[in-house]
């Protein structure tokens, strides 16, 4: 039998789950019949689930007791089967100009938390002996714009323990990647159309991302179509990352 993308009897958690990416990931899992553990810093969903099958928590993940809380409630549920680490903060301020408040704040959400969810699901998907961490990266790892630095570090260094937690896991069935997702029109507010098109027209595809096309490949990343990935940083952008604009 060929392996699918079935998740029927699956559980799978999500942060930052209402935000643009994170709601299309909810929708695309649990149409894949997955069982759903969200959560995000609003408390409550603004869109009522599809079904009984999917359960929300607030936590606010620049805050350490939101992640602790978080991952104790994760495993009360039953350890996922299926943890994606997509919560995201991103102000974009100057280098020169960003508070430390900000620095903390950028890295308590990208990475500390990511971290945290890694260690404590990640060692509970060992001890079972099976389970798959997507961990939602940006092209802004490997590119330097000087108002979103911080951001682009808080990235690489998620992606860097991305492979250093496919090495650590790997051994007791447990896979690690990350996905660089590409810019999406949808997700970013304010943005001049006429600054999405430009971009868009440096991208080799000649276009931005669009909806459904991050979920797919994230779905398929964490399925037993793809048994045997891990440690890798799979960019869904049309081929942006090898055709980067160098100025804005």
């Amino acid at each position: 039998m060929n392996p699918t993308t079935n998740y029927q009897g699956k559980t799978v958690a999500i942060t930052g789950a209402t935000g643009a990416y994170g709601r299309e990931l909810a929708d695309a899992f649990e149409l894949l019949g997955a069982r759903l553990l969200l959560s995000d810093a609003m408390h409550s969903h603004p869109q009522a689930p599809r079904s009984s099958n999917s359960h929300y928590k607030q936590a606010d993940l620049s805050a350490a007791g939101d992640i602790e809380s978080l991952a104790q409630w994760l495993l009360s549920e039953g350890t996922p089967d299926v943890l994606i680490n997509n919560a995201g903060f991103f102000p974009f301020v100057d280098v020169m100009d960003i508070s430390p408040q900000a620095c903390q704040a950028i890295f308590s959400v990208n990475l500390n938390a990511p971290l945290r969810l890694m260690q404590r699901i990640g060692s509970a998907m060992a001890d079972r002996g099976s389970g798959v961490i997507c961990n939602i990266s940006s092209g802004a790892a490997s590119v330097v714009r000087e108002n979103g630095a911080v951001y682009g570090a808080s990235k690489a260094a998620l992606e860097q323990l991305t492979r250093a937690f496919a090495l650590r896991l790997g051994p007791s069935g447990v896979r690690v990647n990350a996905v660089r997702p590409g810019l999406r029109g949808d997700t970013l507010d304010g943005i001049p159309t006429e600054h999405l098109q430009r971009v868009g027209s440096t991208v080799p595809l000649r276009r931005l991302a669009q909806q459904g096309e991050v979920a797919r490949v994230v779905t398929f990343l964490c399925s037993e179509a793809a048994a045997f990935i891990t440690g890798e940083v799979l960019s869904v952008d049309g081929g942006n990352g090898i055709n980067r604009r160098t100025s804005s």
